[in-house]
């Protein structure tokens, strides 16, 4: 069987826009056409601006369409972790935050036709032994004190396919998986018949510069004059915003089976706290990610090839966890912006007298957390300030 290295969301029919050819004006100016992108313009073309969305390729290209599919609350670590970082209020904040931009997301989803590429069936943290199910229940525990939800699961009640001795897990309602592509390009076609004009293989060739009382964006055919430039990107964000340094390229690995016919997970699974991911798609197949811990400093790069190393040891996952044998088909790697905190980033970029903002650097979590960011630097550019301005740090931290 041939495997492909296209993301399997990625694998199938697609008709790219045109490129930006010469001259557009808008308002505001969005670089980046994944989710952090997309919901950006949004709410921008709510607040009555013309948008214009660049993308350097096309829609959910990058990391928001080389993903692992999962749609989940709260912050890359795990939420007593959080609170151990960052402090119980921000914590706090930033969790609430997500589950309300679930919340918001599936609204819209409704709202563009793309509901039914959701799948909210809960998400199982997977302690894989009792050094683990020891913190899965901090987890719990620091979850519950915060009234945020979180149930636990016994060795006993877990999936067959996963019960082993000494494990446990914690079970999360709210959260589910999704198709990006579909999800994100459906939106993408709804800002367009409100107005929004986007343009792919339209690569920015440096940080949207000062234009007299405005900004110009520039691309390898054309330029954009704004008011105000908005960057939304992950991995390659401080390619482009040099301030935005600390947040590092890094790839995470994929693979896909063929369809198995038989369901062997009920719901997707974060194990090994979240170094392997999980789900049963729709029509059947198996998604797995994971092992970047593997993959050591050879991880830390702005490129989307697979590890080779990374890739046996998920075949390996697949049949000694899952004893699922079915070929796989797809092989691929994203990626994503990681920082040390690993707090987002977004917000004003310094030295652009605040005509310039960047969002971004979600640490592998960036499906819902980019649109908390999103929410946050559309304030910036409506009004000048956000009530949710401190949950992430800021472009330069």
């Amino acid at each position: 069987m041939t495997v492909s290295s296209v993301p399997l969301w990625q694998d199938e029919p697609y008709w790219p826009r045109p490129a930006l050819q010469g001259e557009a004006r808008a308002d505001v100016c969005v670089v980046g056409a994944g989710v952090g992108g997309l919901a950006t313009a949004r709410r921008l073309l709510d607040a009555g601006l013309s948008v214009v969305v660049l993308d350097r390729s096309e829609v959910a290209s990058g990391a928001s369409g080389r993903n692992g599919g999962f749609f989940i609350a709260g912050a890359a670590p795990m939420y007593h972790d959080t609170r151990r970082r960052w402090g119980r209020e921000r914590a706090a904040a930033v969790h609430g935050a997500t589950l309300a931009a679930q919340r918001e997301m599936l609204e819209v989803a409704e709202a563009v036709g793309a509901c039914s590429h959701f799948r909210r069936d809960g998400l199982l943290r997977l302690a894989v032994d009792a050094g683990e199910a020891d913190d899965v229940r901090s987890n719990a525990a620091a979850l519950a004190e915060d009234g945020f939800p979180g149930q636990l699961v016994a060795e006993d009640d877990l999936p067959d396919r996963l019960a082993r001795p000494g494990r446990a897990g914690l079970f999360f309602p709210h959260d589910g998986s999704v198709h990006p592509v579909r999800w994100l390009r459906a939106l993408a076609g709804a800002l367009e018949s409100r107005g929004v004009r986007l343009f792919e293989h339209s690569p920015v060739v440096g940080l949207p510069a000062a234009d007299g009382d405005g900004v110009v964006v520039r691309t390898a055919s054309g330029a954009v004059r704004c008011d105000r430039a908005v960057v939304a990107m992950d991995g390659d964000l401080a390619a482009l915003v040099p301030s935005a340094r600390s947040v590092r390229p890094r790839r995470l690995n994929m693979v896909a089976t063929a369809h198995l016919g038989r369901t062997v997970l009920p719901f997707p699974v974060y194990a090994r706290y979240g170094h392997e991911y999980v789900h049963q798609t729709a029509d059947g197949r198996v998604a797995l990610g994971g092992f970047s811990d593997l993959d050591g400093d050879a991880s830390w790069t702005a490129r989307a090839e697979v590890s080779e190393p990374v890739q046996e040891r998920l075949d390996r996952w697949l049949l000694e966890e899952l004893g699922v044998d079915a070929p796989v088909t797809h092989r691929w790697a994203g990626v994503v912006g990681f920082a040390e905190d690993p707090l987002p980033r977004c917000g004003s970029v310094p030295g652009t007298a605040g005509r310039v903002f960047a969002l971004g650097g979600y640490n592998g979590t960036g499906h819902v957390q980019a649109w908390v960011a999103s929410g946050v630097v559309a304030d910036l550019v409506v009004t000048g300030a956000s009530p949710a301005a401190g949950l992430y740090a800021t472009v330069d931290a």
